[in-house]
């Protein structure tokens, strides 16, 4: 992994805020990113970029492995006699994207697959079909 910076990325407001990714360690093939301003750690939104190298010979590849987990908090209500519990996640959302690259991929192979990957979330039919769905009851 090459050396860890912090990551900012905007979020889905109306009013878009920046949020700040600090770098939390790293190995040789994972690296780990949190939000911590919060202030509270059980609900901290987190990046993880994993890297591994699969396959021998004409067979191998690169991929590296993004996933971005937001966890919401329970809705606290009230104290009891003065005792406010503490904090829980009720779910958590995810994404989850992996690039793949072959051995024998170019660099403008990588660059190529890279933009279609941005450009693809960033279009009206992926933010629709997400952003719009019926939630079943």
């Amino acid at each position: 992994m090459s050396s860890q910076s912090a990551i900012t990325l905007n979020d889905g407001q109306a009013t878009p805020v920046a949020k700040t990714f600090s770098a939390r360690g790293a190995t040789a093939s994972l690296a780990k990113w949190m939000d911590v301003s919060g202030g509270i750690g059980i609900g901290v939104p987190v990046i993880t970029m994993g890297n591994l190298q699969s396959g021998k010979g004409s067979d191998s590849a690169f991929k590296l492995d993004l996933r971005i987990t937001l966890p919401v908090l329970e809705v606290i209500s009230g104290s009891d006699n003065g005792y406010t519990p503490q904090p829980k996640v009720a779910f958590n959302l995810f994404a989850k994207m992996e690039l793949v690259a072959p051995n024998r991929s170019t660099l403008q192979n990588r660059k190529d697959i890279l933009a279609f990957a941005k450009n693809l979330l960033a279009t009206t039919v992926v933010s629709e079909s997400f952003c719009n769905w019926d939630v079943p009851t």
